[in-house]
């Protein structure tokens, strides 16, 4: 069959050649043993982004660097194994010809769908019936300068839902893991209110953190700022301005989205203080861990091996019979 698009690389290909067109993203230059630079080069088509190593960058930094996000380019390459883990490298880039590829088959995409992720998102919005909270969201997400940006970034750089419509698709997990543990544990009305606004918000800043699609990386405010701080700064804001706004509201609102990793060491600057932030940081753990997990049975589903490989942010191997 062959290696059609970047998803389909894996041991069963190991020492072989092949082309592809694909677009660059970030370009980090490295320093080899020898003293000579190299580039690890993230690549992504509509199936997959990834890292790959190329060694001639030094030999080829003018034109590496006149490549921007929105240019196709062909690549051969060759799979390798490095410490075990799968590695490609490249050995040839250039320019593709734009009239006959189609940008957008190069973007990774959420398979949810834009509507009806549009819909999944107003009933969580009808949910909120307390005015100023209502006003916030209005403000936050569903006004005109914020709901294009919130409905197509990613929700992460490389580990769980990198690709288009990812930070819509992992609001509306956190939305449904919320608010079926707050009905369970039968929290009261407000206290709903209260987790689905703070849900809604929790990685509201990744529209600030992160470049847009197909660009890939931290903006100069992700990397000095993250979006832990640029959600609860730009919220307070919000609401600050929106007229006699709960003040438990807002304190509990604001816990909430700078809680939402759950422990200081994971960058968060303080802990969960109700049970609502205790729910949206296990809602949005459980989200980006279950599709990490997800996406990596499925990229090495090909493979003999009946478990995976050493799934780097999860310390473990997963097994893969019985997925069918």
């Amino acid at each position: 069959m062959g290696i059609k698009q970047l998803k389909d690389i894996d041991r069963n290909y190991i020492s072989q050649n092949f082309e592809l067109a694909v677009l660059i993203g970030d370009v980090k230059v490295k320093v080899a043993r020898n003293g000579k630079r190299f580039a690890d080069i993230i690549i992504q088509d509509a199936s997959k982004m990834m890292e790959a190593k190329y060694w001639d960058y030094e030999d080829n930094e003018e034109f590496i660097n006149s490549i921007s996000a929105e240019e196709p380019v062909n690549i051969k390459a060759v799979v390798g194994e490095y410490q075990g883990q799968i590695q490609v490298t490249i050995k040839h880039i250039e320019k593709a010809d734009m009239d006959s590829i189609d940008i957008v088959d190069l973007i990774p995409t959420s398979t949810w769908g834009l509507e009806n992720m549009k819909e999944g998102l107003d009933f969580f919005y009808e949910k909120v019936t307390s005015p100023h909270m209502k006003k916030l969201i209005d403000k936050m997400i569903f006004s005109n300068d914020h709901f294009k940006m919130f409905s197509t970034h990613p929700a992460a750089r490389r580990v769980h839902h990198n690709y288009y419509h990812g930070l819509l698709q992992h609001t509306l997990e956190v939305l449904k893991f919320s608010y079926i543990v707050a009905a369970t544990k039968k929290l009261s009305e407000r206290q709903i209110e209260r987790l689905i606004v703070m849900a809604m918000l929790h990685d509201w800043a990744k529209i600030i953190e992160y470049k847009p699609l197909p660009n890939v990386g931290f903006t100069e405010e992700g990397i000095m700022l993250g979006h832990v701080f640029l959600g609860a700064h730009n919220t307070l804001n919000a609401i600050n301005e929106i007229e006699d706004f709960d003040h438990d509201d807002k304190l509990i609102i604001i816990n909430g989205i700078l809680s939402h990793h759950g422990y200081l060491e994971f960058g968060s600057p303080v802990l969960p203080k109700t049970v609502e932030a205790q729910i949206l940081h296990q809602a949005d753990k459980m989200s980006g861990d279950i599709e990490s997990i997800m996406t990596f049975i499925s990229e090495q589903e090909n493979e003999e091996e009946a478990f995976t490989s050493k799934l780097w942010n999860m310390g473990t191997n997963y097994y893969k019979k019985g997925t069918d």
